[in-house]
């Protein structure tokens, strides 16, 4: 997949980090919106693992949804 595919995501990701937040807050946000993905884009996002700057938080989410196919 190109990473193209994965700009949009990534620019709409950019809005959940709020450097006047703690951390424990933009764990929380990121959670919710890989929570709040398709499963494309979720499959997306972990096809191109190397280029997020969550992937343990993807990872998890990837597992989740995905554990039992």
């Amino acid at each position: 997949m190109s990473c193209n595919i994965l700009i949009p995501l990534t620019l709409s990701m950019e809005k959940l980090f709020d450097p006047k937040v703690s951390y424990l807050a933009c764990e929380k946000n990121v959670r919710k919106y890989l929570d709040s993905l398709s499963d494309e884009q979720l499959r997306t996002f972990f096809e191109n693992i190397e280029y997020t700057p969550f992937p343990i938080l993807l990872i998890k989410e990837y597992k989740k949804r995905f554990e039992n196919s």
